[in-house]
């Protein structure tokens, strides 16, 4: 089977800790068969700047299976709308936004809302961290978050009742499987929002990449339903925007 993974990263953590560098996540996909990967670089997670954005395009531009996606603290800048619609426009997989580590709520934060604002005619889609109950409501009552094709992340174990319930009924919705662990898990949720909703995602290299294959590949999903998780709902959200950078 095919396999993008939809998350992975690259760069230095503050807490220390994992091999993040560039290398490491490149020889972790080599050694695990992954065709393309979406990466973002955590110096654009910790500084929101141009400059952090060119030099993700720049690595990235150099490895034909890695995808760039960009960080947005939208609490970093004056107008964060302005670079979200300057990034939304280079054609990036994705833009992400971390709430828990820029410290600010999902929930009536209008400088995030006007971020979505200024990406949706570009149609690119979005990912938000969930690591608190109640962030999935709150995300489904933001102007936009409906029209945009939106990507839960680091979902939290108990914050998946929320997904269940929310997710359903936003058709853009999607929810990735980075962190997912527990036994039958993945088949709960291909029945709650549909297989045609879970995107294969693994934290590489600071997650189990190896691990996060075998979650997917050792469930009781029938192989249609792997392969769509593993490669063939990227390829139908990311469209071309999984070609070479």
């Amino acid at each position: 089977m095919r396999i993008i993974d939809t998350y992975t990263i690259f760069g230095s953590w503050p807490a220390g800790g994992a091999d993040l560098s560039l290398e490491r996540l490149l020889q972790t996909l080599g050694a695990n068969g992954v065709e393309k990967a979406i990466a973002h670089s955590t110096d654009c997670v910790f500084e929101t700047t141009r400059g952090t954005l060119e030099s993700l395009l720049q690595k990235t531009a150099e490895h034909a299976n890695l995808v760039p996606a960009a960080a947005v603290d939208p609490t970093l800048l004056v107008k964060p709308w302005e670079f979200a619609a300057e990034a939304a426009s280079r054609g990036l997989a994705c833009l992400r936004f971390f709430p828990e580590i820029h410290d600010w709520p999902v929930a009536d934060y209008q400088p995030f809302a006007r971020c979505l604002e200024a990406i949706a005619p570009t149609g690119t889609p979005v990912s938000v961290a969930i690591t608190r109950t109640g962030q999935i409501t709150a995300l489904s009552r933001v102007p936009h978050a409906r029209d945009l094709p939106v990507i839960l992340v680091h979902v939290a174990d108990d914050c998946m009742s929320e997904v269940a319930a929310v997710a359903p009924a936003m058709e853009n919705w999607y929810l990735s499987t980075d962190g997912m662990s527990h036994l039958g898990l993945l088949e709960e949720l291909a029945d709650a929002i549909g297989v045609e909703r879970l995107l294969f995602g693994s934290s590489a290299p600071r997650g189990s990449l190896t691990g996060s294959l075998e979650y997917v590949r050792m469930s009781a999903l029938p192989d249609s339903a792997k392969e769509a998780i593993l490669s063939g709902n990227a390829i139908r959200l990311f469209g071309d925007r999984l070609g070479n950078h």
